[in-house]
């Protein structure tokens, strides 16, 4: 029985590999939302600060920063939700401060405390850091406000709306325009991310975090270039962390291997990265490896990656195309079972790759099977018309035999 038709699509397995993993860099969990403490005059702490987060649905939580202030909003506490932070005084240096915000799932929201001075104590200005509350008049904050709390309804226009008056009162609301080109961002309203995150940049370029959702952003639109540019100067200039895994996917996207390479193996090997991020990392890391057809390296990542978080639908996809370009048959259809199971229609490329392993088993009923499924589910894909032709020689020789 004759099944050599099917080596029209065989042969580009490694270049659909490839697409995949071009395809879902987006989709995965990005750098996590970060909250910033400051001293009253603006300075950063010296030591852990405790604080109570309390969420929307009635979770609170009592945590630590690290000693230079920071936290990040990461694992189970990540989800479109209203928080609200509450430090509690010392008694010596700074007076209990209460700050409330909101979150956005995969979109990087940085929210900076500046606690109160203690009674009497003279307020100090900090400067350029402090981009939310100085100077914001009343109208321009009740604005700001209306717009959380239609958020919270989830009223997306409505907030839309509100941010943008905000900015009309206040033009210099720095805190405002962010958080309207995160809510763009949310929505893919690229273009109108991408102008408002500029806008706040051209306002204070020293808050960092518009310039990180910018490259965010431009990596999103596929300017990898543009994107490599602005995130390396932000990883040079502050070492930020959450830094690292947007600005390895544009030195991927821009051919950059080398240099990709060595920033997400330091994010893997991060002890103080959460998990999350160190899963994500060796995801990229194994789809970079994949990239380059090296996929022996690229399988102990995914294996890696899938430790750390077994559900990571995308990373059971590509380590079922790298075993299978191993030959490793069986553990791929496993890996690529799994996938689908967990992931469904959403991972319908799993379904491709089944065909192609089935058939090179000679499970040529299931392979016509998994090739049929994913047209299904992935509506249009570029390889339509060798699949669809595939399909038909398998049949024929099936009736011939």
């Amino acid at each position: 029985m004759d099944m050599s038709g099917n080596t029209a699509i065989r042969g580009a397995i490694g270049q659909f590999i490839v697409l995949i993993a071009a395809t879902v860099a987006a989709a995965q969990a990005g750098a996590p939302s970060s909250i910033q403490i400051f001293m009253p005059g603006g300075s950063l702490p010296d030591r852990s600060i405790r604080i109570e987060l309390s969420r929307d649905d009635g979770r609170i939580e009592t945590v630590f920063t690290d000693t230079k202030g920071k936290f990040l909003i990461t694992g189970d506490l990540v989800r479109d939700a209203d928080f609200v932070v509450r430090v509690q005084g010392d008694g010596r240096s700074f007076a209990s401060t209460t700050v409330t915000f909101r979150t956005f799932r995969n979109i990087v929201t940085y929210v900076p405390v500046f606690l109160n001075p203690l009674e009497g104590a003279k307020r100090v200005s900090p400067g350029v850091l402090n981009v939310i509350d100085v100077n914001v008049p009343k109208e321009a904050l009740n604005s700001y406000q209306q717009a959380m709390d239609a958020l919270s309804r989830k009223e997306t226009q409505t907030a839309i709306d509100y941010l943008k008056s905000a900015v009309t009162s206040y033009p210099k609301y720095v805190r405002a325009l962010n958080d309207l080109g995160v809510i763009y961002l949310q929505n893919r309203q690229l273009n109108d991310a991408a102008t408002t995150f500029r806008q706040a940049i051209k306002i204070n370029e020293s808050f960092v975090y518009p310039r990180l959702n910018l490259g965010i952003t431009l990596n999103r639109m596929g300017k990898y270039s543009e994107a490599a540019e602005a995130l390396g100067r932000i990883f040079r200039e502050t070492a930020l962390p959450i830094a690292r895994l947007p600005y390895a996917e544009a030195l991927t996207e821009t051919a950059h291997y080398s240099d990709a390479e060595k920033i997400l193996r330091a994010v893997c090997e991060d002890s103080n990265a959460a998990e999350s991020i160190r899963a994500e990392a060796h995801f990229r890391l194994g789809a970079l490896f994949n990239k380059q057809n090296r996929f022996a390296d690229a399988v102990p990542q995914f294996e890696e990656a899938l430790k750390l978080q077994p559900k990571m639908v995308m990373a059971h996809v590509q380590l079922g195309g790298a075993l299978f370009q191993l030959k490793r048959l069986a553990e791929a259809e496993h890996a690529l079972l799994k996938a689908y199971e967990l992931g469904g229609t959403s991972a319908g490329a799993a379904q491709f790759l089944l065909g192609e392993t089935y058939h090179s088993q000679g499970k040529y009923e299931l392979a016509i099977q998994a090739f049929e499924r994913y047209l299904k589910d992935v509506p249009n894909p570029p390889n339509a018309a060798q699949v669809r032709e595939a399909i038909a020689k398998i049949n024929t020789a099936l009736k011939n035999k």
